[in-house]
């Protein structure tokens, strides 16, 4: 068992398996934490493993250091086969938010969506996989932690993209046939569609 932390394209995995090929492997309980974040930072490390034989205590333990945002999101998949990106600060991305109080992460993720596209006609299948990544703000370091679920478009209806946030464009997207969308996106997006055969059949 394993998570894996981004640090913009960096990736810190704690892991209960020692079976890997990286040289840079940490023992969970004895590596700075601090530390090694700066070297990710300042491409002095490509990559880190910290073990620990309780993955259970080890992420529990790794979740303390930072400040824990919740989110959630969709993958948002049409008849077509395509699925639903948004295109913001430069890169293509999902649509995704910040958990308001009170919410549950599905209801974030459906809501998330529909403001972010001015889609209104989609529905959850299933929970997908939680997704994380480290960041910097207002000096203090924080541990986003993304809830995906995957969705289905059940009719069709025109895509509007939520400007006050940012979001230049909405696409229905088909990566399958065509990398250059992922290509210019996230680590964790990557991530979510490393295995298309399987999203598109769930």
């Amino acid at each position: 068992m394993s998570y894996k932390v981004y640090i913009f394209d960096k990736a810190i995995t704690i892991t209960d398996n020692l079976n890997n090929n990286s040289r840079h492997v940490y023992a969970f309980s004895s590596v700075n934490l601090d530390e090694i974040i700066q070297k990710l930072q300042n491409n002095l490390l490509p990559e880190v493993f910290l073990y620990h034989p309780n993955i259970k205590y080890a992420w529990h333990n790794f979740k303390t250091h930072f400040d824990v945002i919740e989110a959630a999101g969709g993958i948002v998949q049409n008849d077509e086969n395509k699925y639903l990106f948004i295109y913001r600060n430069g890169k293509w991305d999902l649509p995704k938010g910040k958990m308001e109080p009170g919410e549950q992460p599905d209801e974030t993720a459906l809501r998330e969506v529909k403001e972010e596209c001015g889609i209104q006609n989609i529905s959850i299948d299933h929970f997908l996989l939680d997704t994380y990544h480290l960041f910097t703000e207002n000096k203090k370091k924080r541990l986003k932690i993304t809830h995906w679920y995957k969705m289905n478009e059940d009719a069709k209806s025109p895509l509007i993209p939520q400007e006050e946030e940012g979001i230049e464009k909405v696409e229905w997207l088909d990566i399958q046939k065509n990398k250059w969308p992922l290509e210019n996106s996230y680590e964790n997006i990557k991530l979510l569609f490393s295995d298309l055969d399987r999203l598109k059949n769930y």
